[in-house]
């Protein structure tokens, strides 16, 4: 929705957070697949202002469009939040693989070594939100352990899934 630009500046700040990691998967020298996570996009949010300048650029021809500029504030709103006060304040924020090299463990390596840092870090249990639409997720962090504890909107009239991982019971 905002452009490559944008989504390569939020990942450098993801990768440069001191409470936030990126970690990718490999094979042959080829990034397969990340996963993304930290303790709340705050930090985060204000490490990619570092780069206002480019960032101003990237976001400029959103301005333009209300649904969004919409958006983004939802976004924002649910990143004060965290989607509640009793959820962990840790959080999966996102995790992807190439499609073809789906079904070859990747992501469950992935989400095995973001478990772990959390782990390493202290962190008791973090949470994942997912959306209505996303059935293969949906089936994928419940197969890893985790359970549905909320329904939330942070887009309005689009309905997400709040699910929890407590570390000592991750697969």
């Amino acid at each position: 929705m905002l452009g490559v630009g944008f989504v390569s500046l939020l990942y450098r700040a993801i990768d440069e957070c001191d409470d936030a990691v990126l970690l990718v998967a490999h094979v042959n020298g080829q990034a397969v697949g990340f996963v993304a996570g930290g303790s709340g996009m705050g930090s985060i949010y204000r490490r990619m202002l570092r780069y206002w300048p480019r960032l101003f650029l990237e976001l400029l021809p959103s301005v333009f469009s209300l649904s969004r500029v919409r958006r983004i504030f939802e976004i924002l709103r649910y990143s004060r939040s965290g989607g509640g006060e009793d959820l962990p304040a840790a959080e999966l924020f996102s995790i992807a693989v190439d499609p073809t090299f789906r079904g070859k463990g990747h992501a469950q390596s992935l989400y095995g070594e973001l478990c772990a840092h959390f782990r390493q870090r202290g962190v008791p249990a973090f949470r994942i939100v997912v959306g209505a639409a996303l059935a293969p997720a949906h089936q994928f962090y419940q197969r890893m352990g985790a359970s549905a504890v909320a329904q939330i909107a942070v887009h309005q009239g689009e309905s997400s899934t709040v699910y929890v991982l407590t570390l000592s019971a991750a697969k």
